[in-house]
């Protein structure tokens, strides 16, 4: 058995820029610690700094005086943002800067008199995030979905959610530039995502079956999962957050086997899942090495 582990699997930098701010302020805290929601969609962090008494609460209304509060890797809606202020909390931006620019562009463009399509998951922390920030009229195009009718409007702005599949915004952009006057795209999806999918899409040219490592909550990694079955067999791609989920027979007539993780999945879960897989191979043992993909890694996953 041949396991092949992605090599931009694991965490991105965002991810890990957040992840530290989180252990730097608990070394260092002099006050109680808390995070204005699940800092990251991985279990396995969110239960690391819980042991460590980092709390979390999902409404500033809820967190008590005196406490640091950090914002998640995905953003805040700028209420939250602004009662975080008025009582004078000792804030901690943990917002990715790729996060940041979406929202940023969502508050320009609408002041510039656009309708904002902002294509992404309306539930998610980091689209309603985005969409607290414009100051006009906005829609929320979840994947998947046709541009809904808007009478009377005839420019828009395209934006996305950062971990977005470009393929579907690239749809969205060409059907919004046929049927609106003007049209303003701004691709905010993250570089780090593109990679992640472009090499799951080569991985799964070279493996039979390809297992996604990272939280189930994590949008980015069930877009991996959703990408490998667009090229394998949907009962040969499995997502799972830990090692104890694997099935041996999964893997059973299968020499090789391929491993993507998300951008919030600790590189030692990683390990595990690839171990445990290793000691389902016939001989009791496999060989184990890095994908490596066709484009040059960017900063992001240096």
């Amino acid at each position: 058995m041949r396991i092949t582990i992605a090599r931009t699997a694991g965490f991105c930098w965002g991810v890990r820029r957040t992840v530290n701010k989180v252990l730097e302020t608990t070394a260092d805290a002099k006050a109680p610690v808390a995070t204005l929601g699940p800092v990251i969609h991985n279990p396995q962090v969110i239960a690391k700094f819980e042991s460590q008494g980092v709390k979390v609460y999902e409404r500033v209304e809820d967190v008590p005086d005196d406490t640091t509060l950090i914002i998640r890797t995905h953003g805040a809606v700028v209420p939250q943002q602004a009662l975080a202020k008025e009582r004078k909390l000792d804030v901690i931006d943990g917002t990715c800067p790729y996060v940041k620019f979406p929202q940023v562009m969502a508050q320009r463009l609408s002041r510039d008199g656009y309708h904002l399509i902002i294509v992404g998951d309306a539930n998610h922390a980091e689209i309603k995030g985005v969409a607290s920030y414009a100051e006009g009229p906005y829609t929320i195009l979840r994947t998947g979905a046709e541009i809904p009718a808007l009478p009377g409007v005839k420019k828009v702005a395209v934006i996305s959610q950062t971990t977005n599949d470009s393929t579907y915004f690239k749809k969205v952009v060409g059907e919004a530039s046929l049927r609106f006057r003007e049209v303003r795209a701004l691709n905010t999806i993250c570089y780090d995502t593109g990679e992640r999918q472009t090499e799951v899409r080569e991985l799964c040219e070279k493996v039979e079956v390809l297992i996604v490592v990272g939280g189930k909550m994590s949008a980015n990694t069930r877009h991996l999962a959703e990408i490998g079955a667009e090229f394998l067999p949907h009962e040969r791609v499995h997502h799972v957050e830990r090692s104890d989920e694997l099935d041996v027979s999964w893997f059973h007539g299968f020499r090789e086997i391929g491993i993507s993780a998300g951008a919030s999945t600790p590189d030692d879960v990683i390990d595990d899942v690839a171990r445990a897989i290793a000691a389902f191979a016939p001989d009791g043992a496999a060989e184990r090495r890095f994908h490596s993909p066709s484009f040059e890694p960017t900063h992001a996953n240096r």
